[in-house]
Formats: structure tokens, sequence, C-alpha cells
């Protein structure tokens, strides 16, 4: 199931989408189908919460354009412009600062947050 999960992910690798214009139009285009549109990761498919990243803005870019990990199990983005890359790690961080202002009863079950 994985695997499937990992291949759909990977065909989203396309880049001609002038309407997508934010970091959450890219975000949601590029990264939500796995991650979710909160970033918090998904259960069933054993996705993690990359709103738990401890990256900067530029180790996200460069995380998802280049394979800096060959364990990874994510796809690489290395057609993603660097620029489109910067714009999804930047809205990434903001959903990462959103849920950390959340009340620790709000937020969802630790079951659901799989650290990477």
């Amino acid at each position: 199931m994985l695997i499937t999960v990992l291949t759909a992910c990977s065909s989203r690798d396309d880049h001609d989408h002038p309407n997508l214009k934010t970091g959450a139009d890219l975000f949601n285009h590029h990264c939500a189908e796995c991650h979710g549109e909160e970033g918090t990761g998904k259960l069933v498919s054993q996705t993690p919460a990359n709103i738990l990243t401890r990256r900067s803005r530029d180790g996200i870019a460069k995380y998802i354009t280049t394979s800096v990990n060959p364990q990874r199990e994510m796809p690489v983005f290395s057609t993603m412009p660097y620029s489109e890359a910067i714009a999804i790690a930047s809205h990434l961080l903001i959903l990462q600062q959103l849920y950390e202002a959340t009340p620790n009863n709000m937020k969802k079950p630790q079951v659901l947050m799989i650290a990477p």
C-alpha cells in the first residue's frame, strides 16, 4: 500500500501549472495528497507529518528537489523550480507555526502524528 501511495505522489512532479502561484496552492498540488492539507501526515499510509521537520526553509527546499538521503521513501521532485520549492517550504513553515500555536487539547492525537 505504501508503494502505491508514493507512486501517486511522484506523479505530481509536473510544473506546468501557471494558475498555482502561492505556497499553499503549490503545497496542496504537490504535497497534500500524501502529507495532508495541514501537513500532519496520514496514519493509514504511514506518511510522516512534514510539519514536524526541523529543517530550515532552504533545507526543506533542498530536501524536496534533491536526493539528500538515499534511504528516503519520499520521491525527489528534481524538475521542480527552486522558487517553487521555496514557496512550498515557506507554506510548510507557516503550517508548522499554526500547529505549534494550537492548544494541545485541540491538536490531532499523537497517534496520527508520525514523526519523520
